[in-house]
C-alpha cells in the first residue's frame, strides 16, 4: 500500500513538473526569444496549374525554395519578421519529407480541389519531424496551396514544443507570389508574409486577450 502511494506520488510530481515546462502560446510569441526553423513543408500541399509537373515540383523546385531561405537569410529574415533573437536552421527533416509526397496528390486544376488542413492533421505532419535531441520552440511553415490562377500561396505558421512535437500555434497564413522563375515566383509568397506585420497581427490575436 506504502509502495503505491509513492508510485502515484511520484507521478504526480512529474505530471507537475511536465507541465510547468509546456511552451504556451505566449512562449513561441515572446519577442527576443529563440526558435528552430524547419523550412516549408510541402508534404500535404495542392498546387493548382503552377506551370510545371508534380515530378519538377518535388525533385527540384522544394529543396530549392527552401534552400533559398538560407542563402538569402538577409531577405528571408526569420528573426526580423518574428523578432526572435536566435534562428536556429533545421531544413534537413523536411526536405526529405518533401521528397517524398505524392505526386498525384499534389497536381490540382482547380482551387476547388484544395483541401484545408485542419489542426489534427497538422499535429500528425509535425509528430513526423526527427525532433531527437532537440529542445526549445520549432517553427515551420506547412504549404496548404499554390494557386496560380488565384495568385496565392496559402501556409499555417506553425510553432512546435520539442521533443514531443505537439503544436502551440497554428495560424493560417497567406502570401502573395511574383517574380521571375518557379522557384522565386512561389518563395515570394513566404516572403509576402514575412513582411505582413506577421508577429504584430500574431500577438494582436493570441496576447491582447
Amino acid at each position: 500500500m506504502r509502495g503505491m502511494f509513492k508510485f502515484l506520488l511520484v507521478a504526480i510530481c512529474i505530471q507537475i513538473i511536465v507541465a510547468a515546462k509546456a511552451q504556451t502560446v505566449s512562449d513561441a510569441l515572446k519577442r527576443g526569444s529563440a526558435v528552430t526553423f524547419f523550412g516549408i513543408d510541402f508534404t500535404k500541399a495542392k498546387g493548382v496549374l503552377i506551370g510545371a509537373s508534380s515530378t519538377e515540383m518535388r525533385d527540384k523546385y522544394f529543396l530549392a525554395i527552401n534552400t533559398l531561405m538560407v542563402v538569402e537569410q538577409q531577405k528571408y529574415d526569420i528573426g526580423k519578421a518574428l523578432y526572435k533573437s536566435d534562428v536556429k536552421v533545421e531544413l534537413r527533416t523536411v526536405d526529405e519529407l518533401n521528397q517524398k509526397i505524392d505526386t498525384s496528390y499534389f497536381k490540382a486544376y482547380s482551387s476547388s480541389e484544395i483541401v484545408p488542413l485542419d489542426k489534427n492533421t497538422i499535429q500528425s505532419i509535425v509528430r513526423q519531424y526527427n525532433l531527437k535531441d532537440k529542445t526549445g520552440i520549432g517553427l515551420v511553415f506547412i504549404a496548404e496551396s499554390l494557386d496560380k490562377p488565384g495568385k496565392l500561396g496559402t501556409y499555417y505558421l506553425v510553432y512546435f514544443s520539442m521533443p514531443e512535437g505537439n503544436l502551440i500555434l497554428s495560424e493560417k497564413v497567406y502570401g502573395k507570389p511574383g517574380g521571375f522563375g518557379i522557384r522565386n515566383f512561389w518563395a515570394a509568397s513566404i516572403y509576402s508574409i514575412l513582411k505582413s506585420d506577421i508577429q504584430l497581427k500574431l500577438e494582436k490575436k493570441y496576447l491582447s486577450k
